[in-house]
């Protein structure tokens, strides 16, 4: 694994016996002439960048370094027809306007918030109202302070349900399959994790020793972290969901839902995909609304 990028390698992957690799080539090659000296391709030492950075050539993997690439090209190149030739290949292992050499370019999603025209008029809320709250927007809601039990940050998220939505809410939360390497939201989650951090065990009585930032960057503590907060939101009678995937779509459905029932929906959360997605499948529910959430101090 490249604790750089995070990048898990296969069992093809054998650069840490390249030592070994290159003796035993070392002992093949003694007592035999220099023109008889043959190496076979699969004796070569494979490194990690044959993940991200190989193309499939007769069944055969062949890494491609672009740097390389580009200084042969450069030498071969005799005439403006030659360099019209090389265009004609796509000279890149993989499409570089979607990956970067270790995942999925970062879009910037957010611009999309341009193509929608916000409602001019004031909404105030009358009547009954539900309020259906992205899980993830949640974690980042409540600052964490140290010295304190998960317990009792349990309860201030609860806390902050209560005094800022009433009681009729619904908090969804991401799930997380065990084949992690098939999920939508893999490379995502591989960005993310900026801090490094172990397995840690705790309870509702452990108290706190990390940074959230830091304890929520492994996705084992963030997993046991969201089952320990789901139940204090059971228990306080709020409504708890989790999806397989990623949470969007049974946001919007469960605010879809509950519309015909409630005279106001509010949809809680930054990622613009739940206003796409409202868009799409809420288009006929005059009563569901998605506000825009300001970045604000985090309540303390």
């Amino acid at each position: 694994m490249s604790i750089d990028s995070g990048i898990v390698g296969g069992n093809e992957v054998n650069c840490h016996l390249s030592e070994e690799i290159g003796n035993d080539m070392i002992s093949k090659m003694m007592g035999k002439k220099f023109e008889n000296v043959k190496f076979k391709r699969k004796g070569k030492v494979v490194t990690l960048a044959s993940i991200n950075s190989s193309v499939k050539i007769c069944n055969i993997r062949i890494v491609v370094d672009p740097h390389i690439l580009f200084h042969r090209l450069c030498i071969e190149k005799q005439l403006d027809d030659d360099l019209k030739a090389f265009f004609k290949f796509e000279l890149s292992p993989f499409p570089i306007l979607l990956f970067t050499g270790e995942s999925m370019r970062k879009g910037t999603k957010s611009s999309l918030y341009t193509s929608f025209s916000p409602i001019t008029e004031d909404v105030k809320p009358e009547g009954s109202q539900y309020v259906v709250v992205d899980g993830g927007h949640l974690l980042h809601k409540i600052v964490w302070r140290q010295q304190v039990t998960f317990g009792a940050i349990a309860d201030r998220y609860v806390q902050y349900l209560k005094n800022k939505y009433g009681q009729d809410i619904a908090v969804i939360f991401d799930g997380f399959p065990d084949d992690d390497k098939k999920s939508t939201k893999n490379c995502e989650r591989l960005r993310r994790a900026a801090y490094f951090s172990l397995d840690v065990m705790f309870h509702e009585e452990t108290v706190l020793q990390y940074t959230k930032e830091k304890l929520l960057a492994n996705e084992c503590n963030k997993k046991r972290f969201i089952e320990l907060l789901k139940k204090a939101l059971q228990k306080a009678n709020i409504c708890v969901k989790q999806a397989v995937e990623d949470a969007d779509l049974t946001i919007v459905n469960t605010a879809i839902s509950v519309a015909p029932q409630y005279d106001y929906v509010r949809v809680v959360g930054e990622d613009i995909d739940l206003l796409v997605l409202l868009t799409a499948l809420a288009s006929t529910h005059s009563n569901v609304f998605f506000p825009k959430v300001w970045k604000r101090e985090n309540a303390r």
